[in-house]
Parts: C-alpha cells; sequence; structure tokens
C-alpha cells in the first residue's frame, strides 16, 4: 500500500444526529456502535486502507475527550489530529470553512456515518487525472427487505432521494438536486443539454458524502459564508457554476481586487489552473468530448466528476432505520466475523448465536442470544431471551425478560419479565417490570427536549 502524500484527509464527526436523536441522546453520534466499533471506526479504516497516515478528526467540544479516549483503545495505525467545535447546530460547509486554514492541501472529506467498505482509489485518480474541482463518491441505494421491520413506533420513512446528472463517457457531475425540490417534473437548462448531450439522471444512487476538494473551492467557501452543507449548498452550486465562464472583466483584467467584487458570484476569482498543464493539454491530442470537436472538458476550468460504484458495499447510518440496517449487514459489509466476543466478557450461556458482544459485559446462564449486538458493561440476567437488537454500553436487563427486534440505548434498564417487541429505549430510562411493549419508543421526553 502507497501512502497518500497528495490530499489532506478530513472526518466530520461533530453533528449530533438531528434525524436520529433518540439513539443519540446519551452517546456522541460517531460513537454509536455498529458491531463491535463505534461508527467512527468505519470511516478511518477506509482511510488507513487507503493509504492515508493522517487525518483531522472535527468533533464536538464538549464530546472530544470522550471521543479520544475511545478511538484510543482501538490500536488504529493512522494519525488522528482532533479538531473541537464548540458552536451548535453547524453544517458540513461550517465546519470545513471554521477548518480551512489548517489544510494546505487538496482535501479527502468523509463523513462520519459512512459504512462502506470500498476501495476509494478510483475516486481519487479519477480527480487526479481531470484536475477536478471536487469529485464524489456514489453508491448503491441499500436495498431494504420488505420484511425488515424498524425499532420505535411504526411510521412510513420517506427516503431521501437525490437526482444525480452523470455524463455517461466522461463521468462529469453535471446535475445534483433532491428529488424533494421538484413537484412532478424535473426541469433542465437548455445550455446543459446543448454542451453535455450524453448524460444519464440516476434516483438510485446515494451521495455518500465522501468528497475529494480542491484547495480552491476550500479558499471559495472560506470567503463565501452562505453555504452550511457540502451537499445542499456547496456542491449543487459548484456543479451548476461548470455551465458559466468568467466574467468578462475579470478575464481582461486579472488585477482587480477581490474586495471589489461579489464574492457569492465570482467563483471563478477563485479557480486557478496550472499553467503548464494548461499547455499541456492544449498541445497534445487529448479530447474528453468524443461526440464532438469542442475544447477538451468544453474549456471549462471549474470541474466536477462522480466515481459509481455498482455493487452493494456500504450506506450511511445517518437514521434509525439505517443505523439498524448497518448493525444487520455488518458482517457482510466488512466480514467481521458472525460470533465476536470479547476476552473481557463473561458468558455463562452456551446458546449465543450470530452475536458480538464487547467488553465487561455479563452474560448469564441459562439466557438465549441470537444475532445481536452486546455493549461494554451491559448485563443480561438469566432467563432471559434476546434476538435482533443492539444493547449500548451498561445496559441491563434483569431476569425473565424477552427482547426482539429492539435498539436499547446506554445505560438503560429493563426490569424483571418486560417483553419488548421492536421498541426502542431512551439512554438512562427504566422499564417498569411485567410490561408487553411492541412498537413503541420508550424515553423520557425531557432528555430528548435538553439535547
Amino acid at each position: 500500500m502507497v501512502e497518500m502524500t497528495d490530499f489532506e484527509a478530513v472526518v466530520l464527526a461533530a453533528g449530533k444526529g438531528s434525524r436520529m436523536m433518540e439513539v443519540t441522546a446519551g452517546k456522541p453520534k460517531c460513537l454509536l456502535p455498529i458491531g463491535n466499533f463505534p461508527m467512527i471506526w468505519y470511516p478511518l479504516r477506509l482511510l488507513e486502507h487507503a493509504g492515508f497516515s493522517s487525518t483531522f478528526v472535527v468533533v464536538s467540544e464538549s464530546a472530544k475527550s470522550e471521543i479520544i479516549n475511545t478511538l484510543e483503545k482501538l490500536n488504529l495505525k493512522i494519525k488522528l489530529d482532533f479538531i473541537g467545535i464548540s458552536e451548535d447546530d453547524l453544517g458540513t460547509a461550517d465546519s470545513m470553512r471554521i477548518i480551512q486554514e489548517k489544510i494546505k492541501k487538496d482535501c479527502l472529506v468523509i463523513s462520519c456515518d459512512l459504512i462502506a467498505n470500498v476501495d476509494i482509489t478510483p475516486l481519487l485518480d479519477l480527480y487526479r487525472k481531470n484536475n477536478a474541482s471536487i469529485a464524489a463518491l456514489m453508491l448503491p441505494v441499500p436495498k431494504i427487505a420488505e420484511d425488515c421491520i424498524i425499532a420505535g413506533p411504526k411510521s412510513k420513512q420517506k427516503p431521501e432521494i437525490d437526482l444525480i446528472g452523470i455524463e455517461n463517457t466522461t463521468n462529469r457531475l453535471v446535475f445534483f438536486a433532491s428529488a424533494s425540490d421538484f413537484e412532478e417534473n424535473v426541469f433542465l437548462s437548455s445550455k446543459l443539454a446543448r454542451k453535455h448531450t450524453d448524460f444519464n439522471i440516476h434516483s438510485k444512487l446515494l451521495d455518500a458524502h465522501l468528497y475529494v476538494i480542491n484547495k480552491w473551492v476550500l479558499n471559495f467557501l472560506a470567503f463565501n459564508k452562505s453555504f452550511s452543507s457540502i451537499k445542499g449548498d456547496l456542491l449543487p452550486y459548484v456543479i451548476s457554476k461548470q455551465l458559466t465562464k468568467p466574467p468578462k472583466p475579470l478575464a481582461e483584467d486579472k488585477n482587480n481586487s477581490v474586495v471589489k467584487l461579489d464574492i457569492k458570484e465570482d467563483i471563478h476569482r477563485f479557480c486557478s489552473e496550472n499553467p503548464l498543464e494548461a499547455l499541456v493539454r492544449e498541445m497534445s491530442s487529448f479530447n474528453d468530448c468524443n461526440s464532438n470537436l469542442d475544447d477538451p472538458y468544453h474549456g471549462d476550468i471549474i470541474r466536477c466528476y462522480a466515481y459509481k460504484i455498482s455493487e452493494q458495499c456500504g450506506l450511511r447510518a445517518n437514521t434509525i432505520q439505517m443505523y439498524s440496517l448497518a448493525n444487520a449487514t455488518i458482517d457482510k459489509l466488512w466480514k467481521i466475523g458472525s460470533n465476536n466476543v470479547s476476552q473481557n466478557a463473561t458468558v455463562k450461556s452456551t446458546q449465543v448465536q450470530e452475536c458480538r458482544i464487547d467488553n465487561n459485559a455479563f452474560i448469564d446462564e441459562r439466557t438465549s442470544l441470537k444475532q445481536s449486538n452486546i455493549g461494554a458493561k451491559a448485563t443480561v440476567e438469566t432467563k432471559t431471551r434476546i434476538a435482533n437488537s443492539i444493547l449500548m454500553d451498561n445496559v441491563t436487563i434483569k431476569q425473565k425478560c424477552a427482547i426482539t427486534n429492539s435498539i436499547l440505548c446506554n445505560g438503560c434498564v429493563i426490569e424483571e419479565g418486560t417483553i419488548l417487541k421492536n421498541c426502542l429505549v431512551g439512554a438512562k430510562f427504566t422499564v417498569p417490570s411485567g410490561g408487553d411493549h411492541s412498537h413503541e419508543m420508550l424515553t423520557d421526553a425531557d432528555e430528548l427536549m435538553e439535547i
């Protein structure tokens, strides 16, 4: 494996998980357990496999110590440079703006909730080959079985659908929007249709939140404070600007002051190309426009690309549904192993099938555990049955309980004789003994409001 030296890496892990607050009330989102590892372990391992020796990790200042302590125990080889952010409700673009001065090269930005076992080398090569402005990783939308039941109250969760336009021969990313932005019909500009004559609009691709970003784009982002999200704001904007040319005054007088211009509109002020690269392309016979005699890249200085992966190899654990699916499929995605029991766990039961049991967990005799994740310091007392469930750290389940397809958050207690089916139990919540619950969210509403 060759060490990656021409890019810096940034892992964005400061988010609170606004779409899954029920499970993040007692633990930072990036530390939620998936298999026997915290969520953030997976993107860090992906970077290690790609050859990165170090990465910036952007975290919430309030959770910084807990995250550092957790990751120190995982024996990762990659060097972690933690950056704490104290402001609340910052978007991904806001976070990148704050740390922009620390980044000296083009960078790879990855979200902490990307659970994907994939080789990103082709994406980096696509970026290098075309001296791109932004290159994005696209995965197939995860397939959810019809019989898949999500823990918690019954609700019809509408999946988020992106409309992604990718040129077939070049992988140019020419269109990006959310399907929710349109009522029935999607309208494309005539200029786009004339310029890119061979592209498809995909609705079954997942934006993986893994981007390779040119340094000049980060410089532009630092000046333009109207962008909050990379996916929702910055990426669509930069893609749309591929259809524009530098203003005439800019082309005629390169010494004009940036201060005198409207920064929001003059992205070309920040976009620069190595003169030698431009000269080499001009003198060569290279032309990516196979269907016409136009200039290479249509003469565009701003160039966005997408690398598509066809096989099912990952997802984003950014909702309760996707978090549950990640835990259910993690063995297939990462081949961690069906039975993974920590040497520090105490397991007296002989009926443990396809489970992962973490450090200092205690599983009493005459218990039955199937296809479940048991967190650190969790306790399961005798005559209890657990199947297809997630127990986070410090969970206590008293004797004679039956737990099926449920998520039990940090520090909750399930009293004796309780039956839970398709339920979500909040952090530090105690479920009284003898109850029979199905498709319920059992939590302290005040705790959620506090978060």
